[in-house]
């Protein structure tokens, strides 16, 4: 045997045990890709089993969620409403004090007058009753 048919054996050697692992491995692989397509369908069962309860929700919170909005509109127009009722309030509450003011004064003026009035009266009469 010579050198040349020796290399030829180691390459033919080589070749062997190199295939020989890459089946081992691609084996290996294989039941690896296998438990993880069970485990896969597995998976997307349960997945499908929590489809139906999952859709019913959102679209139970997607209606809680219309009717919140629903609300909060009505608050705002509520809100909106109140305010303007309370502008009004003021305003005429500035318009009545405005009016009922001179006119209170008046009434003050008046009585003012006739106490001051009614103490010159009442202090000439007083004086007048010493001089006798």
């Amino acid at each position: 045997m010579t050198s040349q048919d020796f290399m030829w054996v180691a390459f033919g050697a080589a070749a062997l045990i190199i295939a020989i692992g890459l089946a081992f491995v691609f084996a290996r692989l294989g039941r690896v890709l296998g438990r993880t397509d069970e485990t896969l369908g597995k998976v997307e069962h349960l997945l499908d089993g929590l489809l139906a309860p999952t859709t019913r929700t959102l679209d139970h919170v997607s209606g809680v969620a219309g009717n919140i909005d629903t609300m909060v509109g009505r608050i705002d127009r509520l809100t909106q409403s109140l305010e303007q009722a309370a502008a009004g309030v003021a305003k005429a509450a500035d318009k009545a004090q405005n009016a009922v003011s001179p006119a209170v004064a008046n009434v003050v003026g008046v009585v003012a007058g006739i106490s001051k009035g009614a103490q010159s009266f009442f202090r000439s009469r007083h004086n007048g009753a010493s001089r006798e």
